[in-house]
């Protein structure tokens, strides 16, 4: 593998799984209805956002640099309502097929131009990018997201209680490792 596309795998993942972290701990109730006290109506849920992050992901990686056929409705990624385990298995899915595109990339690849129309009727701007650009901005858009998600966690803690401690404790207890939220 390249070391571009190396990169780009190494924090796509890094990006991913520090963003599921955030939702540890989360009942299944709140992921997908829980927002603010603040009556900030533009925020989403925490399991919108994180469809979201692995939507557009799948977007920019396998459709735009890869080529892959994608029948994606981004308007519902907003309105996603689920559980943990089928978001985790659905980034699992994600990041598995992005290794495979991003291996096989070359640096011809990656100056390739990938284009796409303007979408009144989604808002989606035109877009004509290289490959490799379509792939930072994949890892631009998780890492922007992550922080979305890590604003929230913190809000969320400090209305119910929680705490990113407590949380690490009841992972443990559990069995389960997680590294430290990195802010």
């Amino acid at each position: 593998m390249i070391p571009f596309a190396q990169a780009i795998e190494t924090f796509l993942t890094r990006r991913s799984e520090e963003a599921l972290e955030q939702l540890q701990g989360v009942p299944e109730d709140d992921l997908n209805r829980w927002q603010p006290r603040l009556g900030l109506e533009d925020i989403n849920t925490f399991y919108a956002l994180a469809t979201h992050i692995v939507g557009a992901g799948e977007y920019w990686v396998l459709h735009a640099a890869g080529g892959r056929p994608l029948d994606r409705d981004r308007p519902a990624e907003f309105r996603a309502r689920g559980d943990l385990t089928t978001l985790t298995a659905r980034f699992d899915r994600w990041l598995a097929a992005s290794h495979e595109v991003i291996a096989a990339l070359t640096d011809a690849d990656l100056a390739r131009v990938f284009e796409r129309p303007a979408d009144p009727r989604t808002g989606l701007a035109a877009v004509r990018q290289t490959v490799a650009e379509c792939l930072v901005h994949a890892v631009e858009h998780t890492g922007l997201h992550l922080g979305h998600l890590q604003i929230q966690r913190q809000i969320w803690n400090a209305e119910r209680g929680g705490s990113r401690e407590s949380d690490d404790r009841s992972r443990q207890t559990a069995g389960v490792q997680f590294p430290p939220t990195r802010f």
